[in-house]
């Protein structure tokens, strides 16, 4: 009788264990589950994607977020895109491009031109509106302007001209932009993040 209960008793212990190595085994789905190194990156997000941002801003937090559309900017035979996506406070911007390296940034506020000390005429002509600009004590210095054109939803049958003015920030971590969409001027206020540090739960739609 012993031997048969020792015998009963191997015999559980092996379905338990087998039935853990299973689903240790079985893919999990959810945030809980970000995607196996290797099988996407960044720039493979679209729409439905769900990415956890690493540390930025002020209060330095990782942000979940998920991604609700994927906008594309065409410069000649450049391109780079802005993932639209939505966390439990609002929209966050998140731009993405490769030029020698993968480059990302998160879009921390958007800024009115009098907060600059600017004007709509100002950005009338193709020069830079200022050569240094100041935000939250950071010495911004322009780098770059140009026109690009601006696909709403990667569509090309959605296409709008818009023209930047980006300034680099003396901290080597924030960036300035502006734009100019017709009569609409905008400033934004962006910090740039590690892609590698993006951890992506899911890819969702690519574009």
């Amino acid at each position: 009788m012993v031997n048969l209960l020792l015998v009963i008793g191997f015999i559980a212990l092996g379905v338990i264990g087998y039935r853990t190595w299973q689903a240790d085994r079985t893919p999990r789905t959810g945030p809980e589950a970000p995607v196996s190194p290797g099988s996407g990156t960044i720039e493979q997000a679209g729409p439905g994607g769900v990415l956890q941002l690493p540390p930025h801003g002020p209060n330095r937090e990782e942000q979940d977020v998920r991604v609700r559309a994927r906008h594309t900017y065409r410069q000649d035979d450049y391109a780079w895109f802005e993932l639209e996506c939505e966390a439990g406070h609002g929209t966050v911007w998140v731009d993405v491009e490769r030029d020698d390296e993968l480059e990302a940034s998160v879009t921390l506020k958007r800024l009115s031109l009098e907060e600059l000390g600017l004007t709509p005429s100002s950005l009338s002509g193709h020069q830079a509106p200022a050569k240094t600009l100041v935000v939250d004590g950071i010495t911004f210095r322009f780098s770059e302007q140009g026109r690009a054109r601006f696909l709403r939803e990667s569509d090309p049958d959605q296409a709008e001209d818009v023209t930047f003015w980006d300034y680099e920030g003396d901290d080597d971590r924030h960036d300035l932009g502006i734009e100019r969409w017709g009569d609409d001027c905008r400033a934004y206020l962006t910090e740039r993040i590690n892609p590698e540090r993006i951890r992506i739960y899911s890819l969702g739609g690519t574009t």
